[in-house]
């Protein structure tokens, strides 16, 4: 099958540029144009591809949204330029790896974040779901911000997630945070802040489709718990083991990485109530948590850290073979995989 041909290529590639540098960068660059040409110009392939169709479709004649009013704009622009639906897949796919390649150079292995990101982040989210997949790559950028203790450009790239996927609008919680360390009135003022967004959200349009779609209904993330309890345990492991280590080797994102550990472990009991609403938010933390993953053989040395290092790749082995092997929604979704051109 060749997802899974694609993740071996990926591990291959991962194995025999260890040690080398300046081989392992090439690679990366090759592997992250390879991934973007895989995802963005799939034809037919992706659980939302009808639903997205018909947004194109309705984009030629209706007015704007309320909200999300972004996404309607792009569709517009391909029909002004005469360009055919798919097109809005390859520009998700470029906003995604653009926004995913930002976040993942300033790391001291970009090859391993791309590579752990291909079974949930790639194959769930840049090759479906369209709209989120751009919120992401935007959103990458104002983690980048946050690092850098810049405030404006920060809520400006949230602002502008948000108008493609209104849940992005869940991270200007983060904005207290920015300047200062994390504290129960910091905490507090997070909440504060967070007031008017949650009101105009309730009030408008969108929430009463995503809580149709997210809160009570039938619909339901198959595999959320698993990628939730994924997700937590990263959480867990870094506040328990590697928070100190962290913060004596890199001290510009320990912040970030800090405060979306405790929301990684807010995500399993949230997929216990709503498994699609989990599954949205914990989109935005993935980024972080591979982050966390990739940088895992330098926090742990000593005789365990091969087993450490090795364990998030056979998790996401596992996890794509499962998936690819036992989902009806994945035989339904993605396959065959072809490409548009």
């Amino acid at each position: 099958m060749i997802y899974l041909l694609v993740y071996a290529a990926l591990l291959l590639c991962g194995l025999v540029s260890r040690g080398n540098v300046q081989f392992r960068t090439a690679l990366y660059h090759i592997c992250l144009i390879g991934l973007f040409l895989f995802a963005g110009f799939r034809y037919k392939v992706g659980c939302d591809w009808t639903g997205y169709l018909n947004i194109f479709e309705e984009a030629r004649n209706h007015e704007a949204p309320r909200s999300e009013v972004a996404f309607w704009f792009v569709n517009r622009y391909l029909h002004y330029f005469q360009l055919d639906y798919p097109y809005i897949n390859v520009i998700a796919a470029l906003s995604f790896f653009v926004g995913l390649h930002a976040l993942a150079k300033r790391q001291p292995d970009p090859l391993s974040v791309l590579i752990l990101s291909f079974p949930i982040l790639v194959l769930e989210l840049a090759m479906s779901a369209v709209r989120q997949a751009i919120a992401v790559g935007l959103l990458c950028f104002a983690y980048n911000a946050f690092v850098e203790v810049r405030l404006l450009r920060f809520v400006l790239f949230v602002l502008l997630a948000a108008s493609f996927h209104s849940s992005a609008m869940f991270f200007l919680l983060f904005v207290p945070f920015i300047h200062g360390e994390l504290s129960i009135r910091r905490t507090v003022l997070a909440g504060v802040l967070a007031l008017p967004g949650v009101y105009y959200f309730l009030t408008s349009s969108t929430f009463e489709q995503y809580s149709r779609q997210y809160i009570g209904a039938a619909t339901e993330a198959f595999g959320a718990p698993f990628r939730s309890g994924l997700l937590a345990l990263t959480g867990l492991a870094f506040i328990w083991f590697l928070h100190d280590t962290w913060e004596a080797q890199s001290k510009p994102d320990f912040k970030l990485v800090k405060i979306s550990s405790y929301l990684m472990l807010a995500m399993l009991p949230l997929s216990l109530f709503s498994s699609v609403a989990a599954d949205r938010l914990a989109f935005y933390l993935y980024p972080l948590q591979l982050i966390v993953l990739a940088r895992l053989p330098l926090l742990i040395p000593g005789p365990n850290a091969t087993t450490v290092a090795i364990a998030p790749y056979a998790a996401g082995t596992l996890f794509l073979l499962v998936w690819t092997s036992l989902s009806s929604l994945f035989e339904r979704c993605y396959i065959p995989y072809q490409i548009w051109w």
